[in-house]
Order: structure tokens, then sequence, then C-alpha cells
């Protein structure tokens, strides 16, 4: 390129979806004019931003994953695809995100960004769900903040209340005794709502000691394979992955399923162990394990190796459904149902 960079031209390579041209000609503008970062960004910012809500249409995903596959450590664009993976029925994949954009986040005011994303996150997920009633659904996903550390002490004094509304007393008696411990009396309301949760609290009852079904498991390394039903007709083998916010199949394994039972959801981007990537959603009849049935959970398929006869992996939207515990000795996954 010899001419001077044209804003119209940068607009109409965005508008047709042109976007590796589009990036390379936003480099080259840079590397001319540094001025043009700030014009220019601001345009993608603002593509991205009227694509927020189209969850099936792959645009805002692919112009997403290419952007950040050059600036990675973009605040704004990451914070941008954690609202259109929230918009999009993926709140935990969103908190992933946001995880990654805190990471990054090394200024004061890119710091306050990530957290007050992770508070708008959180409170319109909690929303959502409660006005759903789906409280299993609610409290997976808090487990799930716990569990990238992205959880605040509001989100935990409610996962306390969610584990008790679905019986699971002993389970909220010892994370509000947590929640006690570490208490250092700065937020005298949120201190006033713990006492109050603590003295509602009881013992552990019979919901607690619940029958629980045992599913053996195959050891492969570090990694535990379950076998699992889809669409009550193919059957799969998943490696348990509690870090994983979707159960996910290899592309050569989905296009192996005979019952066609899928109904397509759109595709978005998910984090992965080797980095972003780019997956079609679907979603399943249903999922089994053991004799446990669970209808219409989403699946990711993305293109990965699947040579060593692994499908997937079993991820959070499914085993939020459940109590469960990997007994590492005898290689068993206990399920206990929380519907």
């Amino acid at each position: 390129m010899n001419t001077s960079p044209d804003t119209a031209h940068f607009a109409q390579l965005l508008h047709e979806r042109e976007f590796e041209q589009a990036i390379a000609y936003y480099e080259y503008a840079v590397g001319i004019d540094d001025a043009y970062r700030t014009l220019w960004k601001s345009a993608v910012e603002t593509y991205l931003r009227a694509g927020l809500r189209q969850c099936t249409n792959s645009a805002f995903v692919e112009l997403a994953d290419l952007w950040l596959d050059t600036y990675y450590e973009d605040i704004p664009v990451l914070l941008l695809l954690a609202e259109n993976q929230r918009l999009c029925s993926s709140p935990e994949e969103a908190a992933r995100t946001l995880q990654i954009a805190r990471t990054y986040a090394i200024s004061p005011a890119a710091q306050f960004s990530v957290s007050t994303a992770v508070a708008q996150l959180i409170n319109a997920t909690d929303e959502q769900f409660s006005q759903q009633d789906n409280w299993v659904a609610l409290l997976g996903f808090l487990e799930f903040l716990q569990a990238v550390d992205l959880s605040t002490h509001h989100s935990e004094l409610r996962r306390a209340t969610l584990y008790r509304r679905l019986g699971e007393h002993q389970r909220s008696q010892d994370l509000l005794q947590q929640l006690r411990e570490r208490d250092d009396g700065s937020d005298t309301e949120w201190s006033a709502a713990l006492d109050l949760q603590l003295r509602n609290s009881t013992p552990g009852s019979s919901a607690d000691n619940a029958p629980v079904q045992a599913i053996q498991l195959i050891r492969r390394g570090d990694h535990f394979l379950v076998p699992a039903l889809i669409n009550d007709t193919d059957e799969v083998l998943l490696i348990i992955d509690t870090g994983a916010s979707i159960t996910t199949l290899a592309n050569s394994s989905f296009t192996n399923i005979s019952n066609p039972g899928f109904g397509y959801r759109g595709t978005r981007l998910f984090n992965t162990a080797n980095g972003m990537t780019r997956g079609d959603v679907y979603q399943a009849t249903s999922v089994t394990l053991g004799s446990a049935r669970l209808d219409a959970p989403e699946i990711a398929v993305l293109e990965y190796d699947n040579s060593a006869g692994v499908d997937g992996l079993l991820g959070m939207n499914v085993l939020r459904n459940f109590r469960f515990e990997i007994d590492q000795d005898r290689e068993l996954l206990y399920l206990h149902s929380r519907r």
C-alpha cells in the first residue's frame, strides 16, 4: 500500500465483512499516523456493539475473534465479547472472558471497567434466572464464578441462600461459616445480611443424604472420562472438565452422530486451553449420564483432534444440574440430581 489511509474505505471493509483486510488496513494506517488508532478503533467497537444481540449472525464473532487474535489485550473488545456471550445465553463463558480481561487490566481505569462488568454480569444473570425460577442454573453460574475466582462477597452470600433453597443445607451452612470467618466488617450492610442468613441456617437434612448414583469412570493420565448418551441414541466418551462452561464435541464426532435431533443456536467464541476458538452451538434433545437424563442442553461443536478416542468435554452446563463428586481412588463419579 502506498496511498494515504482512507477512513471511508476502512468502513466499507467492515461493512462488507472483509475483516482480515480491514485489520491489515488498520495496521497500515496506524503505522503511518497513530491518530488513526483512536478513530478507526472506535469504528471497530461501534460495529461490534451493533451486533451484540445478533446471536445467530456470525459477523460479531468473526470480527472479535480476528481482532483479539492480534490485539489480545484489548479490554474494551473483551468487555464487548463478554456482553455478547451473556446476551447469547452463555454467562459462564462471559465470566471466562472477563477473567482474561482482568489479567490484562493494569491501570486503575481498566480494573474499574472490568470490575464493573463483572458486577453487571452477576446482576443481569441473577435477574434473568430468578425471573425464570431457574435456581439450578443460577447456582451453577455462581459456583462457576467461584471456580474462576470472579466471585464477590455478595455473590457468595447469594450462593449460600440458593444451597438452602435447593435443600443442600449443610453446604449452605458451611459456606456461611466460611464467609463469617472472612468478614472484616468493612461492609456493615453485607455483614448484617450474613448474620440474618446464619440465624436462618439449619443443619444438614435428608436432602443432603439422598441416594446418589455412582458412574464408573475411565482414567486417562490426569483426566477422567465418562460415557454419555446423546439424544438417547449415540454414546460418546467425554472428559470431565469443571473449567469448561459448556459441553463440547469434536466436529468429527458430531458428524458421526446418527440422530438429527439438534437445533442450531449460533456461532460463539469459546475460551479453551489453546486460546479462543470459534464453535457452533446446538441444542441437543438430551444428554444422559448413567440413569440421569438432562433435557435440551446446549452442546458446542469445535475443531479439535479426537484421535485418542475422546469425543469431547463434559462441561458445567450439564454438571451444574447435579451435586457431584469424583472418587479418584475408585474412579467413580457420584451424582445427585438437583431437580
